[in-house]
């Protein structure tokens, strides 16, 4: 099992020293493998812009990308009744199954 603190993944995410983490929400099934992954797309004028796509589902029905950083206060998992969760609120349930590094 991976331990990482969620200001680790965070701030690697937002400095591009995290490529990608897959991981899944503990006894939620449909969270069992979300990705989020950051990517550079090279602009016509030679700039580049850094995206960070969060996948929680394997469709890519509530897939959602972030521009130069990742919003922490975008509530990205949907859980029926009991309401909608930001990856922070939920942080204790996560367990990451892989992480990619730059």
């Amino acid at each position: 099992m991976i331990q990482c603190s969620y200001k680790e993944v965070i701030d690697g995410l937002n400095s591009g020293k995290i490529k990608l983490i897959r991981f899944c929400v503990n006894n939620y099934s449909h969270y069992r493998n979300c990705v989020i992954e950051r990517t550079e797309e090279k602009l016509p004028n030679g700039r580049s812009l850094f995206l960070i796509e969060v996948n929680p589902t394997h469709d890519s029905s509530e897939k959602i990308t972030f521009i130069d950083s990742f919003m922490e206060n975008t509530k990205l998992f949907h859980m029926g009744k009991k309401g909608r969760f930001t990856l922070k609120q939920l942080w204790p349930r996560i367990t990451i199954l892989e992480i990619v590094n730059n």
